[in-house]
């Protein structure tokens, strides 16, 4: 196959191009799940709880101890790994902050997924919901997904929630 000189420039000028504008197309929702996840990891609770959309928080001082009391009780941020989906299968989820809608209608969010294991050995799932029509982007919230897939897990994921709840 022959390939002229020319067309091989305008490929390599092409690709080069799409490479860059992806490079810049990064988004900045993925840098604040970040600070975010590290926050938590390094229990930084009040920079993580600042970070949350303001008008959906009611009681700064109660998410960040709600953070604190998912660390206590389960002790999986610092191993916090990103998955693509959560698992197939029931969950029993808790919410920072307790809120009845994740968006207001209309708002853009981007919804990334996370695993890590908890001090029991069993895996905890959690779910962070960053707006994406801000700038900069808020945490709009962060799920704590308890899988539900037996009878041990179901007792387990009850006597944490109720742990944690306040």
């Amino acid at each position: 196959m022959k390939v002229s000189f020319l067309g091989a420039c305008s490929l390599i000028i092409c690709t080069s191009l799409t490479a860059h504008a992806a490079a810049i197309d990064i988004p900045t929702q993925v840098s604040a799940a970040d600070k975010f996840i590290d926050a938590l990891k390094h229990q930084r609770f009040k920079e993580a709880t600042a970070m949350f959309t303001l008008s959906q928080m009611q009681d700064t001082l109660a998410a960040e101890r709600m953070l604190k009391k998912i660390d206590e009780g389960l002790g999986g941020f610092s191993t916090m790994q990103p998955i693509s989906n959560l698992p197939d299968g029931e969950s029993i989820k808790l919410e920072v902050p307790a809120l009845k809608t994740v968006a207001p209608k209309g708002q853009k969010f981007r919804r990334l997924r996370y695993t890590s294991t908890a001090g029991d050995g069993d895996p905890i799932f959690y779910e962070l919901n960053i707006s994406s029509d801000d700038t900069p982007p808020t945490v709009m919230s962060f799920g704590v997904h308890f899988p539900t897939a037996d009878a041990h897990l179901t007792a387990r994921a009850i006597y944490l929630v109720k742990l944690i709840s306040p």
